[in-house]
């Protein structure tokens, strides 16, 4: 959870550098866009994930209710 909110702040934080004209000084992306769609991905990846756990976390739960 912490790393979602993480990754928006950085969303967040490199929108306002591109917005504003800043120098893009990154070697590993090619452009702000191209950073922040990684960090949208990554969100996006992580959201999904979570959103698999609770669903695995309820099953579990009914079964164990099952077998009881």
């Amino acid at each position: 959870m912490k790393e979602i909110e993480n990754d928006k702040a950085l969303i967040k934080y490199l929108e306002g550098q591109k917005t504003s004209g800043a120098a893009f000084d990154n070697t590993v992306y090619e452009s702000y866009d191209a950073w922040i769609e990684t960090i949208r991905k990554q969100i996006k990846k992580s959201e999904s994930t979570l959103t698999n756990i609770e669903f695995k976390k309820v099953e579990l739960e009914a079964i164990q209710k099952y077998i009881a």
